[in-house]
C-alpha cells in the first residue's frame, strides 16, 4: 500500500498537475452586459437578441473554452457596427479585462471566416468610452485554414486556447488559425466570455480541460 501511494505521488509529480475537468456553463454563471441568453430545451442556451455581449462571472476561469452551437438564421431585430455594417457572427471573448481591451475570436458567417483580434483602448472600460475604437485586425497567424461553412440548422464546434500570447483556434475539431497575439495581452485579466451580432443561436459552452 505505502509503496503504491509513493509511486502514485511519484508519477503525479512527472505528469506535472492534472488538467481541470471540463465544466459545463450555465446561465446563472453568465454576467450578460448587452441583449439577453436565454435557456433552450436539452439543457442547451439559445441568444436571438439582435447583439450580445457576455462574460462569466468567475474570472479565474482557463481560458480555453469550446462552444458547441448551431446557428438558426438571422435576429428578428438587426443591429448595425459603427461604420453601419451588419455583421451575423458569433464567437469567444478571452481575457476579457472589460468592453474595451479584450481577445475577440468570431466565427463571421458572411464572410465564412475565423477572424481574430484585439480591442485595446487604455484606461477606457465602458462602450461609451471607446465605441468601436482600438481594433487591432492585422495579426498574422502562423498556421491558417478555412472553417467548414456554416449553413441554418447545422451543428458546428467553435474552440479559443490562450496559453500566454500564443492563441490556437479550432473549428469542428480542425485548426483553423494559430499565431501569438501582440504583447500587450499579458496585460489583460478577465473572464472568458461570448459575443453575437444579428445572430440566432443555440449552444453549450464549456471551459477548461
Amino acid at each position: 500500500m505505502c509503496r503504491a501511494l509513493v509511486g502514485l505521488c511519484l508519477m503525479t509529480l512527472l505528469m506535472g498537475p492534472i488538467a481541470p475537468a471540463l465544466a459545463n456553463v450555465r446561465l446563472s454563471d453568465f454576467d450578460v452586459s448587452d441583449g439577453r441568453i436565454d435557456a433552450a430545451a436539452g439543457d442547451r442556451l439559445s441568444v436571438n437578441s439582435k447583439e450580445m455581449r457576455a462574460t462569466l462571472k468567475n474570472a479565474a476561469t482557463p481560458q480555453r473554452v469550446t462552444v458547441r452551437f448551431t446557428y438558426l438564421g438571422p435576429t428578428p431585430e438587426v443591429s448595425h457596427l459603427g461604420d453601419g455594417e451588419v455583421r451575423h457572427q458569433f464567437g469567444i471573448k478571452l481575457e476579457a479585462q472589460d468592453i474595451c481591451n479584450l481577445v475577440y475570436v468570431m466565427w463571421n458567417f458572411d464572410t465564412q471566416k475565423i477572424a481574430v483580434s484585439v480591442k485595446l483602448n487604455p484606461g477606457e472600460r465602458t462602450h461609451a468610452d471607446c465605441l468601436d475604437r482600438g481594433y487591432i485586425n492585422n495579426i498574422k497567424p502562423t498556421v491558417s485554414a478555412p472553417p467548414p461553412r456554416v449553413q441554418v440548422d447545422q451543428p458546428h464546434t467553435l474552440h479559443a486556447d490562450l496559453q500566454g500570447l500564443v492563441l490556437t483556434v479550432k473549428a469542428d475539431g480542425s485548426i483553423v488559425w494559430r499565431g501569438t497575439l501582440v504583447p500587450v495581452v499579458r496585460n489583460f485579466h478577465g473572464p472568458v466570455g461570448l459575443r453575437s451580432d444579428n445572430a440566432h443561436v443555440v449552444f453549450d459552452m464549456s471551459v477548461g480541460g
